[in-house]
């Protein structure tokens, strides 16, 4: 290859600080792809891991970052009739996407569509995703209404457009009255703000007019559990954020009878049991709304060499739009 033969990267620290260090090109097994990154995402997903709270844990010094985009630059046989060298694709799940190279299992890989951008490729699967596999669970267990309790964040903002176009209503849960215009006009049913005086008693009369009998939380705790106790008989409390950073839901049996049911939603797991047609589909459908009902802002790129910068601004704004690393800026 005429590639360079050494790449940058971020790396965890044994300490959780984070640096950018600079080490060979691996050589690439039969089932991986080597991939120049153009464009990788900051998720919450990310900060846990970098910090050692995700479920999927590694020990320190590793790479991170779960997601990204870029251009396939070697492609081993096991992946050959499927991925070519030059193909433009997006990538999700192994965590190493913040470098200038990634090598990853070529499962994971998909091409892109000619009009998507890496930019737009970099946002492919946390959350666009996750809002069509959650559309796909929400219609197949029968609801006609869902509580959200990330409303203003981009996967919130994609699960409005989308819910509306399948007659779905969204609840949306947020934490800033100035949050209500901007979701409303994107076709919010309900903009609850969590920390208004009156907001147990807004939940509870919209539930009930609804009949809500699905919850999709983000922030895990204490607050699942709150939620749960509002919910009517047969309802489906699927937790799939930790922003709370409380790990334990502790509930009593009599927070579940009713047939009420407690469970984690993780995209991949749902996305792993659709067949290869299947997925190829979702992924196509996905690219196709990337610029419309499935789309992210992006407001700022950072190199590498300011991951400290980017984590923290990626945070400060995470309600108005998403923030990407340009490995090679």
């Amino acid at each position: 290859m005429t590639e360079k033969k050494t790449f940058k990267f971020v790396q965890v620290e044994k300490d959780r600080s984070l640096k950018v260090v600079e080490t060979e090109l691996p050589q690439i097994k039969d089932d991986e792809i080597l991939i120049k990154v153009e464009a990788a995402s900051i998720h919450p997903a990310d900060i846990l891991f970098i910090k050692g709270e995700h479920f999927r844990k590694l020990p320190p010094p590793h790479p991170v970052g779960f997601e990204g985009a870029g251009t396939a630059v070697e492609v081993e046989k096991n992946h050959s009739s499927r991925i070519k060298v030059g193909d433009r694709v997006s990538f999700f799940g192994a965590p190493r996407s913040w470098g200038q190279y990634a090598v990853v299992p070529g499962e994971i890989v998909v091409s892109l569509l000619p009009n998507v951008t890496f930019e737009e490729a970099a946002e492919l699967f946390a959350n666009p995703a996750t809002v069509v596999m959650m559309l796909k669970e929400v219609q197949k267990e029968g609801h006609k209404a869902v509580i959200h309790s990330a409303g203003a964040s981009a996967l919130g903002k994609m699960m409005i457009r989308l819910f509306k176009e399948h007659g779905i209503k969204t609840i949306n849960l947020v934490r800033r009255d100035d949050a209500k215009e901007e979701l409303t006009k994107l076709g919010a049913d309900y903009v609850l703000n969590m920390k208004d005086s009156h907001f147990d008693n807004q939940l509870e009369e919209v539930i009930k007019k609804e009949q809500t009998t699905k919850f999709y939380d983000a922030i895990a705790g204490d607050f699942t559990v709150k939620i749960l106790r509002k919910m009517p008989p047969k309802s489906i409390i699927s937790v799939y954020g930790l922003l709370s950073l409380q790990p334990d839901i502790t509930v009593s049996i009599w927070d579940l009878f009713g047939g009420k049911t407690l469970n984690s939603f993780v995209m991949k797991a749902h996305y792993n049991e659709l067949s290869p047609e299947e997925k190829t589909k979702v992924i196509n459908y996905i690219q196709e709304r990337l610029k419309t009902t499935l789309k992210s802002d992006v407001i700022k790129t950072f190199p590498l060499e300011k991951v400290d910068e980017a984590i923290a601004y990626s945070q400060e704004t995470a309600s108005r739009g998403k923030t990407l690393f340009k490995p090679w800026d």
